[in-house]
């Protein structure tokens, strides 16, 4: 990372500062609280006959019955529309007064994150996988008359809006409470351990979007209920995502064979090849009014003999997926009867298993068995312990995490977290989760030593690496990358060495998994096709050698043999760095191109950049080497190429790629451009991308950050199934934090830290930042007679002091010069000195205040 801000006076000062372990780890311990409930704040509109429709409306807080609240009455035909102002996520609650006893009603609720796309009984989409989140944006509830406190029993993760509709029954349905129980942190924002504000009410709203949001996509062990139901006859499965054992992602043809008894519904979903919902290798078996069918999600069917399946009764079924592809065939038993079988087609018999229900259906399995063709078991389970839940990952959570989109999944994203684990220090200090979502992700990987892409949160990691694991977690090889990079952001900020110690071997297998792309002939990285999808999933993969992969593992590198030396791996950091710098080489000898001022795509796109990988040029130290044919400074000038009316757009509109702004990449834009030391360009580039997410009139405002920006309307890209409540477009929370009020860890931990502002045409900013070693309050403002800069650190820890040039020379510490007439140093300071148009104050505190004034 380049420093070029702390000029040689720091690097003294810090390159013989030791590595010293801090008190605790970052945060404090999460505090007891009742059950809370996120409520609407007003109503958006009504149809039919709707009774005292705003009487509903009250303060979120406690979960708790509502007799005393007057009722919002529905009539039959009716609905209403509840807005809750930002994204809220939880298990929906609908607390239904009693009415008139024996005059049912069936009411339906939808939720949506935008008005736009709350459609009836479709919502913004279907959440894509992780078992604990809803299969839909919408349920339906029965209302007997009696009077009951309605819980779901699954999260919706996220969402704005909420339509509720009476759409069956001669009853009435009196509701006297709406809204989520949370299963996420409820801490109101200015109670947060981070906090930020300053003279620009924009940046200010700017770092809640950000808090706000890795708020709602974070969740503490225990907070995600089990989805299956085990018990000494069977699991109960009820409606669920398709839930797959988690190693079987090689599983080839197989024979399976379970016990199962329907006791409502129609439809059991058995997948042998995939992990998605609705998969070309899906299998459902229907149970109708006419007849029984067994049929293959986008092919052929078959008619079951009459009788053959019938609800509330014991079934023994036996599958065999047999073949290869283009031949294999899905049969089926039923009590020992053969009945038929579906071909497979094209689709691949290969791969994972598992299985569901769709909606409405409740079933009991057991006595799972599961054998390859030559009889050898797999995996044999009689589903009434609790060992079910953790092979197939529908379990509580066991560990804290932070997911991606809040309303789509509960899957934790290793790419995300040098984005999303930046905010949360900053912010919530919720270490727990970004410690959770570390372990997740290096606790799965393969036999190559690949950390995982993507992880489902109520997965049991392992220490020992296995090819077992299901995919599609070990298809991008740049997130591989960034799970390394993310370890040596959990030891920047927390210090905690000894979590690093726990996993460095696994930490270490995931580096050399990324140096086996590396082309001897090139010395670049060269990632094929499978591994070469990156956040930008909607333009396909990116084979070759790309500026993005290949400087990210520079700075990877250099960050991890950091760690390296603190652990006394000396030959290990040495290898990382000989390594980064033969990278560097080559990226500025083969990727650069002058005509555009910047870094090519990759190799086999190079007519036009990329923002991520230009500014992880930037980041690394790559564009500022000694072969450099450019600088930072000019990287960020030659990316205004990529300008639009809502922010860069992620590619040049010269490659074959959509015209998408990326709060994600951009993040990482706005970081380059501090660390070039361009920070008014820093800025510019939050108002461009961040405008729209910030607007509260804005049709599309969640409060929080958004997924994707489409570049030619400033509206989120494909609103329907990305997420408006994202944690990876969450970064000017952090960077606000670190470079416009200016603190940060100047050795891993904090126990050294830096104040050095960037005062980005401000008046004032204050803020709290929380370490490991305590509170660190900072403050600092300018006016026509000077500036003044204030900063409370935790005992114990030392500290520089950076003054900014242009506002003086007469530097006063606490009210006094730093040293006096025969050079005594003030009480406090360590040195002081100028060096070019910037002054340095180190100090070492006792819990008390410095105060800088220059004039």
């Amino acid at each position: 990372m380049l420093l070029s801000l702390y000029l040689p006076l720091l690097y003294a000062a810090t390159a013989t500062a030791q590595y010293r372990a801090p008190p605790t780890i970052l945060g404090q311990p999460t505090q007891p609280r009742v059950p809370y409930t996120f409520r609407p704040i007003k109503i958006h509109s009504t149809n039919g006959s709707v009774v005292n429709a705003s009487g509903i409306i009250r303060p979120s807080g406690s979960s708790e019955r509502s007799d005393n609240i007057t009722a919002t009455v529905l009539l039959p035909g009716s609905s209403i529309v509840f807005d809750f102002g930002t994204d809220v996520g939880g298990y929906p609650v609908i607390d239904m007064a009693p009415s008139t006893v024996g005059q049912n009603a069936t009411i339906r609720y939808t939720v949506s994150e935008s008005f736009a796309q709350l459609v009836p009984a479709v919502g913004d989409a279907s959440p894509l996988v992780g078992f604990a989140s809803a299969t839909q944006r919408y349920e339906l509830v029965t209302n007997s008359g009696a009077g009951e406190r309605w819980i779901g029993r699954a999260i919706q993760g996220g969402q704005r809006f909420m339509l509720i509709e009476h759409i069956n029954g001669p009853g009435k349905v009196a509701l006297r409470d709406v809204g989520f129980e949370a299963a996420t942190d409820t801490t109101p924002l200015e109670e947060l351990p981070g906090s930020f504000n300053c003279s620009d009410t924009f940046l200010n709203d700017l770092w809640a979007l950000g808090a706000r949001t890795v708020q709602l996509g974070c969740a503490n062990p225990g907070a995600v209920a089990p989805v299956w139901q085990v018990s000494g006859i069977g699991t109960l499965i009820e409606s669920q995502h398709l839930a797959v054992h988690m190693k079987s992602g090689i599983w080839g043809p197989v024979n399976a064979s379970l016990s199962l008894y329907i006791i409502s519904g129609s439809t059991f979903v058995l997948n042998k090849g995939g992990n998605i919902y609705d998969s070309s290798t899906e299998f459902k078996l229907v149970i109708n009014q006419v007849n029984v069918t067994l049929s293959r999600v986008g092919g052929s069917a078959i008619t079951l003999p009459p009788g053959s399946l019938t609800l509330g009764k014991w079934h023994k079924l036996q599958f065999y997926a047999h073949g290869d592809t283009g031949n294999a065939t899905m049969s089926l038993h039923v009590d020992g009867f053969d009945v038929g079988s579906v071909p497979y087609d094209d689709a691949l018999v290969t791969g994972p298993f598992g299985f569901t229900t769709e909606s409405g259906t409740a079933i009991i399995v057991k006595d799972l068995l599961v054998q390859d063709t030559e009889g050898n078991v797999l995996y044999s389970n009689s589903m009434t312990s609790r060992s079910a839940l953790q092979d197939f990952a529908t379990g509580e959570n066991r560990y804290a995490g932070c997911f991606d989109g809040a309303k789509r999944d509960r899957v934790l994203w290793a790419g995300d977290f040098s984005i999303y684990g930046g905010t949360i220090f900053y912010s919530t200090a919720n270490v727990e989760a970004v410690a959770g979502s570390l372990l997740l992700s290096v606790g799965e990987s393969s036999s190559q030593g690949q950390a995982s892409s993507s992880t489902y949160i109520s997965t049991i990691p392992s220490e020992v690496p296995s090819d077992d694991w299901v995919g599609t977690i070990f298809t991008q090889s740049r997130y591989a990358i960034s799970a390394a990079n993310a370890w040596y952001e959990w030891y920047q900020y927390t210090g905690n060495l000894g979590f690093v110690r726990k996993w460095w071997p696994a930490i270490k297998r995931d580096v050399t998994y990324c140096l086996s792309y590396l082309n001897a002939t090139t010395g670049l990285l060269e990632t094929p096709t499978y591994a070469s999808y990156n956040y930008d999933y909607y333009d396909g993969a990116m084979p070759g050698q790309s500026t993005g992969t290949n400087s990210l593992m520079v700075w990877t590198l250099r960050n991890i043999a950091l760690i390296a030396d603190t652990l006394g791996e000396p030959e290990t950091a040495m290898k990382y760095r000989t390594a980064a710098s033969g990278i560097e080489e080559a990226v500025n000898k083969k990727l650069y191109n002058k005509t555009i001022g910047g870094y090519i795509v990759t190799n086999e796109i190079n007519t036009g950049m990329s923002q991520d990988g230009n500014a992880y040029a930037v980041i690394s130290g790559v564009s500022a080497a000694k072969n450099s044919p450019t600088s930072p400074q000019e990287i960020i000038q030659a990316l205004r190429l990529l300008d639009s009316p809502y922010g860069p757009l992620a590619f040049s509109n010269s490659t074959p790629t959509l015209p998408i702004v990326s709060p994600y990449a951009s993040g990482y834009h706005v970081w380059a451009a501090f660390e070039a030391d361009m920070n008014d360009a820093a800025i510019d580039i939050m108002r461009k991308v961040w405008k729209n997410q910030v607007d509260s009139s804005n049709p599309y405002y969640t409060g929080m950050t958004w997924e994707f920006i489409n570049g030619t309307t400033g509206e989120p890209y494909r609103p329907f199934a990305s997420s408006q409540a994202h944690g990876w477009g969450s970064a000017p929370t952090w960077q606000l934090s670190r470079y416009v009020l200016g603190v940060s860890p100047a050795t891993p931990g904090y126990s050294t830290w830096l104040f050095a502002p960037r005062t980005v045409r401000l008046r004032y900013a204050n803020g709290r930042v929380p370490t490991p070693w305590g509170t660190i309050h900072a403050s600092w403002k300018t006016n026509r007679s000077g500036y003044t800069m204030q900063v409370t650190a935790p005992a114990g820890t030392n500290g520089t002091i950076v003054i900014p040039g242009g506002f003086g020379n007469m530097v006063k510490v606490n009210g006094v010069n730093p040293a006096t007439q025969n050079g005594t140093l003030v009480e406090g300071v360590r040195w002081a000195g100028a060096v070019g148009d910037r002054y340095y104050v180190n100090v070492t505190s006792n819990g008390g205040a410095f105060v800088v004034s220059i004039i």
